[in-house]
């Protein structure tokens, strides 16, 4: 890995390498995947609030949850455990989680893209 940083912006690389077992090319398809199928998912769950459905927040969130995990897309994960955990214990208060949400997935593609500019061998 000494050729790859251990972190970019959002995305802990030497982490999610790790949960990858090393493999390079593995964690780059899954990054280009979670591009391809997951950075809308922010703006769903922003529309899901704005029509008060607890439901689709739910469901949204605990997907982008998972998916943040298995990346090690820490910032974005912490804030999708937040809204989990608030939601769980019937606490709809996730204004400021949901605020910080955009700027988290924004900060991620910037950095999923740059990772993809690295060399796989």
């Amino acid at each position: 890995m000494a050729d790859w940083p251990e972190t970019l912006p959002g995305l802990n690389i030497k982490k999610a390498l790790s949960q990858l077992g090393g493999k390079k090319s593995l964690l780059l398809r899954l990054l280009a995947m979670f591009t391809d199928n997951h950075s809308e998912d922010v703006n769903r769950l922003l529309a899901a609030a704005g029509n008060k459905d607890n439901k689709a927040i739910f469901e949204i969130n605990h997907a982008l949850k998972g998916v943040t995990a298995n990346l090690a897309a820490d910032e974005l994960y912490q804030l999708c455990i937040d809204v989990d955990t608030k939601l769980k214990h019937e606490q709809n208060d996730i204004d400021s989680e949901l605020a910080a949400m955009p700027q988290a997935m924004t900060t991620l593609l910037n950095s999923i893209k740059d990772a993809g500019q690295l060399p796989v061998e």
